[in-house]
């Protein structure tokens, strides 16, 4: 059976494991490989494809939220004032003459219930990061740059969130392989229990299939604007009752064979 069909089967069918034990290390891998693909398709790749629907991508996403801006022989002008505030950032920028900021020192009692800050005026910029705030004025950077500017860099912001999305894949991918690891130790103790003789690595290739079900329910909650608590949990001790639910179907049709 084919990669897909193998999907399907793993969710629902547990006496198909048993003929998942006969297949070759490369096609365990390649099922793998494949299915960490249509996860990460369902939690990366479409909420990024609404995003871009939803807002004009990022193109029109900056035309719409940024103001035209310019910075040029040490001086910042924005074309209107933006205040930005959560529980835990705050960012203020007003260029106005008559509006400025204090040096940085003298404004640390104002930034204090904020972990991350970014103050802005005509002159100079204000951050607070790690603890430290620290000025910068604009007319030591050396730097010309405007709106225009800025949108001229969006092609490699989409080439930088391609190369990002390829890590995060990568690095969920080794997780996945990983995360497996655990399960098939959970395997251990079921098959003990159980009285299966099976060895560590039939058990990790039984994890392989066992975290279809868990990762594809993940997945999907990820697109809802709840979760469930403790999913963390729910998630390997799912994959424990299907790797136990194939054990005693496997030890079902081992007994047939010999009668």
């Amino acid at each position: 059976m084919n990669i897909f069909q193998e999907m399907v089967l793993s969710v629902y069918s547990f006496k198909s494991y048993r003929e998942f034990l006969k297949n070759k290390k490369l096609k365990v891998f390649c099922y793998g490989i494949v299915f960490m693909m249509i996860y990460f398709f369902l939690t990366m790749i479409l909420p990024f494809a609404e995003a871009q629907i939803r807002y004009g991508g990022i193109s029109g996403g900056f035309q719409e939220n940024i103001p035209d801006f310019e910075l040029r022989n040490g001086r910042l002008w924005v074309a209107r004032a933006v205040e930005y505030e959560s529980a835990a950032a705050y960012v203020y920028i007003d260029t106005d003459p008559n509006s400025f900021f204090y040096e940085a020192y003298e404004m640390e009692d104002y930034l204090r219930g904020y972990r991350s800050a970014v103050l802005m005026d005509s002159e100079k910029m204000i951050v607070k990061s790690n603890g430290q705030v620290q000025g910068i004025y604009f007319s030591d950077l050396d730097v010309n740059f405007d709106k225009e500017d800025l949108m001229r860099l969006i092609p490699y912001v989409y080439v930088g969130i391609g190369a990002m999305m390829i890590f995060v894949y990568l690095w969920e991918t080794a997780l996945y392989f990983f995360g497996v690891l655990f399960v098939a130790l959970l395997g251990m103790i079921v098959a003990s229990c159980m009285k299966c003789r099976l060895t560590f690595g039939q058990l990790y290739l039984l994890g392989i299939y066992s975290r279809t079900l868990p990762l594809l329910v993940k997945g999907l909650l990820e697109l809802l604007p709840f979760g469930i608590p403790l999913y963390f949990i729910a998630n390997f001790g799912l994959s424990a009752l299907i790797i136990g639910c194939a054990i005693n179907r496997i030890q079902e049709q081992e007994k047939t064979a010999v009668y």
